[in-house]
């Protein structure tokens, strides 16, 4: 048996303004999964969406600075806890009529579920929060976000 090794790229980031239902929405994606393969995206095919309920926002749909410092910390530590050991890889953080969502790219839901049942557990948010774990094999909910960066030509 043969075992190969996915080093996966060093996220780069591109904000994205767009409009959903009449209100502003703001990506950040980290459109160097863009240039993944079909057989690198399909190490990574389940999709974690966590979004977290935020309590205000400016007139034009972005998250307030008392808010975003309150739920950064957050943030961050979701974020280091589910890419340890390589297990997610990290597509956006987006903001729209307040919420927070972060999205990752998921190799083993399990292991990403215990991650955030443990925050659950630990009631260390700093705001109410829903999340799914979806399979997505073919990276379609992914592609919402990263076809517009994607090269032609590329597998």
């Amino acid at each position: 048996m043969t075992s190969s090794k996915f080093l996966a790229p060093e996220p780069s980031y591109t904000v994205v303004q767009r409009e959903d239902e009449g209100a502003q929405v703001y990506a950040a994606v980290n459109t160097s999964l863009a240039a993944l393969n079909q057989a690198q995206r399909q190490l990574f095919s389940w999709q974690l969406s966590l979004i977290l309920d935020l309590e205000t926002e400016d007139e034009n749909g972005l998250t307030l600075d008392n808010e975003a410092k309150e739920i950064e910390p957050f943030c961050k530590q979701v974020e280091s806890n589910l890419l340890t050991n390589g297990n997610t890889i990290p597509l956006a953080r987006i903001t729209w009529r307040k919420t927070r969502e972060l999205l990752f790219r998921v190799y083993n839901p399990a292991e990403a579920d215990e991650h955030i049942k443990r925050i659950i557990d630990s009631e260390a948010n700093p705001r109410p929060f829903s999340y799914t774990i979806d399979p997505d094999n073919d990276w379609k909910m992914a592609d919402d976000y990263l076809k517009q960066f994607a090269k032609s030509d590329t597998e």
